[in-house]
């Protein structure tokens, strides 16, 4: 599982901070969070931490970020340090993090689609069992399993699919985003039923998708149809689900 994010953690940063669609997908991760007031979060894959600090600043006790890119987390502990707020962070691939403790919420955001098999999205969704609490729940954001490229390549939205083609059972994607010269990442696309079939092998329950939470304060801040992409063919699909 690599993402080669450490010579593209500045220009990362800067596409996510400028993503058009970064507060639709935080009100949706939030939305399947649910109130975090005094509870802990463990964000996996966090990146500088973007969604692990968006939970502290909503009430959550604690946020502890895991990366496996050692410059993202060297960026996230940066701008923790300028922002005063308390988040954690460990460079690790979280497939090897000991679950020295368990927590009320994970937050994955573009995590699972690293995933090159439907085995080793197994052995992720069994990962993260281990670390979220009975009772607790985790919230996911992963690639749209029905995204289409002959549908839009999504470049008004701030990052472009340059290719989608069948791999095994499901999909890889070649992205880019953007800065001189863009930066190229590798993802993979599963179907509904294999992201249903792993989190239930796991031991997960309940799990529910997602809608993306567009408001109209959204709607009315771009020219009218712009979200209608985002609808229809975005990259981005939502779920969340309990560990009993």
């Amino acid at each position: 599982m690599k993402a080669h994010y450490d010579d593209i953690a500045g220009q990362y940063a800067a596409y996510a901070n400028a993503s058009p669609t970064r507060r639709a997908e935080l009100r949706t991760m939030q939305h399947m969070a649910g109130d975090v007031t005094g509870r802990s979060v463990l964000d996996l894959a966090c990146g500088f931490g973007f969604y692990g600090r968006a939970m502290l600043l909503a009430g959550a006790a604690s946020a502890h970020g895991v990366d496996q890119s050692p410059e993202m987390v060297a960026l996230g502990r940066r701008v923790s340090a300028s922002a005063g707020d308390a988040m954690t962070f460990q460079a690790s691939d979280f497939l090897q993090l000991a679950p020295v403790r368990e927590y009320d919420l994970a937050v994955a955001a573009f995590l699972f689609n690293y995933a090159q098999s439907l085995d080793e999205l197994a052995r992720m969704a069994a990962a993260a069992f281990e670390h979220v609490r009975a009772g607790g729940r985790i919230a996911v954001e992963t690639m749209n399993p029905d995204y289409c490229l002959a549908n839009g390549d999504c470049s008004k939205y701030g990052v472009r699919v340059l290719d989608d083609v069948p791999w095994q059972q499901g999909a890889k994607m070649e992205m880019e985003f953007p800065g001189d010269p863009p930066a190229r990442i590798t993802v993979f696309r599963w179907a509904r039923e294999h992201y249903e079939h792993a989190f239930a092998q796991a031991g997960f329950t309940d799990l529910v998708w997602q809608a993306p939470c567009l408001l109209e304060q959204d709607r009315l801040a771009q020219p009218a149809g712009y979200w209608d992409d985002l609808l229809r063919n975005g990259l981005a699909a939502w779920f969340s689900c309990t560990k009993p």
